[in-house]
């Protein structure tokens, strides 16, 4: 009786890691990532059989991922070819000198829309227009219905209205505008239903290991799209252009039939995860609970606000970089993208390999004690902060130097990586039980600056495409990252906000009654 007691005790100090060295103790006798009592089970079998269920649900999620942002991406690439560039329009131009050896001497396909810089900014950001309304939502239905179904039917809607693309621009600019918007309403869900996923699978002391790896796959999609965009555009495949819609939009329908077989939303549910597996999981997560969830101590949390102001003041670094970096590549820095789309790639590359590293750092310190998890996050989000403004800053002063720029930009993407293991993913740190409701509330606020940061590029470089214009808008940018990291490390704290148990304990109180 009394050691039944004691495991209750146990089980409910997991939940809240209110009790550290059960945390240890559990840690020390399992190992976090496989385990020991299976291995002489797994010996016999093939290796696909051997992977633990919340590695394959993560790679599929993580492919999830890339199909994603190649449907957000492919847009930013098709657009250097759809349209007319602003130096055969005779308007002002003042670039870096072209260099045939860097284009590989073939000269950049352009079809024939007419849109000036601001129309152009205007359809790069609709798709955050319906990106932003639709975040909150899908925090919510997730936790109510499961990730699964959220999750997988968004992209497979997204996907398809991908397909309709081109016959929308060739109709109308307005046609296109509204696809994007579409497109943006059903990949919002995304981050949201995927925090709940997380809330379900990952145990506390992986949590800067399998969510910022899966999460890369947004980085990999960028450095699939933007090659693979530039040779289609470049090609007679499918008319050129319109091809980077078509190629992308079947993967992501051909992804859809896999997510559905591989995908699900609880270790309960998943009928090939082992039983020791999921006794470790169930034992270490709290229970799948339809909570009611607490609005006015979420409105009142400051550490929730400091995550939600940091990751707004991110994402508009993301997203000046993502949507207008081949615009800047292209007309100032005059690389032809349809032969040196690598070049757009390199800058994420390097940001997947320091989301991958500073992860598992982050974890490695936090469970030898080295730091608390408070200290963990913030340092991390200076490390991303400080990097990313400080070379945004460097790449105006590196004139039409292409390998000091292109140097710049890829330590400024970089250093954006360090965040994935900071405040990006602090929800868990403070509430994990409404990990869907706060991502939601925390993306649909970070997607603003999706709408914001195209329009600003466009203003500002409207009839101006100068180098000094461009120093404007990155000297703008990393003014904005250095606010959000101040405002993090000054308010945020990692300790669990006491409301994440209240309904917990609530619950339990009812199923008593």
């Amino acid at each position: 009786m009394h050691s039944e007691q004691n495991k209750r005790i146990s089980t409910s100090a997991l939940l809240y890691d209110d009790n550290e060295k059960v945390l240890d103790g559990i840690s020390d006798a399992q190992p976090l990532l496989q385990y020991t009592d299976f291995d002489d089970i797994s010996k016999h079998q093939l290796w696909y059989r051997q992977m633990l269920a919340r590695h394959v649900v993560g790679i599929w999620v993580f492919l999830g991922f890339v199909c994603l942002y190649m449907l957000r991406v492919n847009l930013s690439v098709a657009i250097v070819a759809m349209t007319i560039p602003q130096s055969v329009k005779n308007e002002s131009v003042e670039a870096c000198p072209s260099n045939t050896n860097d284009s590989g001497g073939t000269p950049t396909k352009h079809d024939k829309f007419d849109w000036n810089p601001r129309t152009q900014g205007f359809v790069l950001g609709s798709f955050f227009y319906g990106y932003t309304l639709s975040q909150f939502i899908g925090g919510v239905l997730a936790e109510r219905y499961g990730t699964k179904w959220i999750f997988g039917c968004s992209l497979l809607v997204a996907g398809i209205l991908t397909l309709l693309t081109p016959i929308a621009a060739k109709t109308h600019v307005g046609y296109l505008i509204v696809i994007r918007i579409l497109i943006g309403v059903f990949e919002g869900p995304a981050f949201p239903s995927v925090g709940v996923l997380w809330g379900q699978w990952v145990p506390p002391l992986e949590r800067s290991i399998i969510p910022p790896i899966a999460h890369a796959g947004k980085e990999v999609g960028v450095i699939i799209t933007t090659p693979l965009a530039g040779i289609l555009c470049a090609s007679s495949f499918m008319g050129g252009w319109p091809s980077s819609f078509y190629v992308f939009g079947i993967i992501t329908c051909v992804w859809f039939v896999f997510w559905c077989f591989f995908a699900y939303n609880n270790p309960s549910e998943h009928p090939r995860c082992a039983e020791i597996e999921r006794t470790h999981l169930l034992a270490t997560l709290p229970k799948p609970k339809k909570l009611k969830t607490p609005w006015m101590s979420i409105a009142r949390s400051v550490p929730f606000w400091s995550i939600a102001i940091a990751s707004t003041c991110i994402q508009f670094i993301y997203y000046v970089l993502l949507t207008s970096l081949p615009t800047y590549f292209a007309t100032i820095l005059k690389f032809n993208l349809q032969n040196n789309g690598f070049m757009f790639a390199i800058p994420y590359i390097f940001i997947m390999i320091v989301i991958v590293i500073s992860g598992q750092v982050a974890d490695r310190v936090r469970h030898r004690k080295m730091m608390s998890t408070t200290t963990v996050r913030k340092v991390q989000t200076i490390i991303g902060g400080v990097g990313s403004s400080l070379f945004l800053v460097l790449i105006g002063y590196v004139g039409c130097s292409k390998v000091g720029a292109m140097s710049c930009i890829t330590l400024a993407v970089a250093f954006i990586g360090f965040h994935s293991s900071g405040c990006q993913i602090s929800h868990l740190d403070i509430a994990s039980n409404y990990a869907g409701t706060l991502v939601g509330i925390t993306n649909t606020l970070a997607a603003l600056p999706g709408i914001v940061a195209p329009y600003v590029v466009g203003a500002i470089t409207n009839n101006n495409q100068t180098i000094h214009a461009w120093k404007l808008i990155f000297n703008l940018s990393a003014g904005v990252g250095l606010f959000g990291c101040i405002v993090y490390c000054i308010f945020f704290d990692g300790e669990e906000q006491s409301w994440n148990q209240s309904g917990f304990e609530e619950n339990i109180q009812t199923e008593k009654e």
